[in-house]
């Protein structure tokens, strides 16, 4: 089976001196392998399908068969590293956690151990004005944050 490591590193290896940045590598049952890059400014198919060529030019089909696809990490996925949270200073995302459930508002800074969070202020009604919310702190450990499209 093909290792997780050997990938990353040819991964890593490809991407130095760009903007773009190995977020995960997942080696599945019969080495189906996904790869997930993100960048400081964007992923376009022409960097993944770049990236895929390299992989498969160090790795050798005639030793171990496998199957590789390159993803952009996309709006989707949770932000999981620094240079990730980095973009989404002063954005809009939405906030996981066990206690309040989902929420939407803006990133307004992180550290290794807690994030803040401004959420978004709830809309007014006619009897009572909208209230701007207080900033809330969360443990990095226990906050799921993804980019929030915001319509």
């Amino acid at each position: 089976m093909i290792n997780k490591e050997q990938v990353a590193t040819l991964a890593e290896e490809a991407l130095s001196n760009t903007d773009r940045f190995l977020v995960e590598v997942k080696v599945k049952p019969n080495n189906v392998i996904e790869v997930y890059v993100d960048s400081d400014t964007a992923v376009n198919i022409d960097h993944c399908a770049e990236l895929s060529r390299y992989i498969n030019e160090k790795l050798d089909r005639d030793v171990e068969d496998y199957e590789l696809s390159v993803l952009s990490w996309g709006l989707s996925g949770a932000l999981k590293m620094d240079r990730q949270l980095q973009k989404y200073v002063g954005k809009d995302v939405e906030v996981k956690t066990k206690e309040t459930g989902k929420m939407q508002g803006k990133l307004v800074s992180f550290d290794a151990e807690k994030v803040e969070f401004a959420p978004a202020p709830k809309k007014s009604s006619k009897k009572k004005p909208a209230e701007e919310p207080t900033n809330l702190f969360f443990e990095r450990k226990k906050v799921e944050i993804k980019p929030a499209i915001i319509f």
